[in-house]
């Protein structure tokens, strides 16, 4: 079985990330922890799950209420899925998995930066639209994961 790594950017436009040492596979959050039950399964049936890095949640200066309680909510129901699926992860924060992946020079903003290392790490990738951050995000997540399971380069 294949040794896989995971990458979760739990944001209301989020994604997760499933990497092995030749395939990268991603999707966007549903919306619905259910049907994120079933991805996660089919991922852990098909390899074996090293480490899963799971974004932190934080509020930023002026972010809404309302999108903060989602953003929380959304973390929670990925830490809990994690959690009684048994997959190992490692909560981190945006600069922390950022640091040595990602650099000022690779864009304007932090989600045009992410889009630019995705793109450049995998090629094959999907990833035409702006829109696509949270994917690259949990790409990237996943890739810290591998680096930290790799001998600790990722922190």
């Amino acid at each position: 079985m294949d040794r896989a790594w995971l990458g979760i950017d739990p944001g209301v436009s989020g994604a997760v990330a499933c990497i092995t040492d030749g395939l990268a596979l991603v999707e966007d959050w549903p919306g619905d922890a259910a049907l994120t039950v079933d991805l996660l399964r089919g991922w852990l049936c098909e390899y074996s799950v090293r480490l899963c890095a799971l974004e932190a949640a934080t509020s930023r200066p002026a972010q809404g209420v309302r999108s903060v309680f989602t953003f929380g909510r959304n973390f929670g129901q990925w830490e809990g899925l994690l959690s009684a699926l048994g997959v190992p992860f490692q909560i981190v924060t945006p600069g922390n998995w950022q640091r040595g992946l990602v650099r000022p020079s690779d864009g304007a903003s932090p989600k045009e930066r992410a889009l630019t290392v995705a793109r450049r790490l995998y090629p094959d990738m999907d990833l035409h639209r702006k829109g696509d951050d949270g994917k690259a995000d949990a790409l990237l997540l996943a890739t810290f994961a591998k680096r930290i399971e790799d001998g600790g380069r990722g922190s």
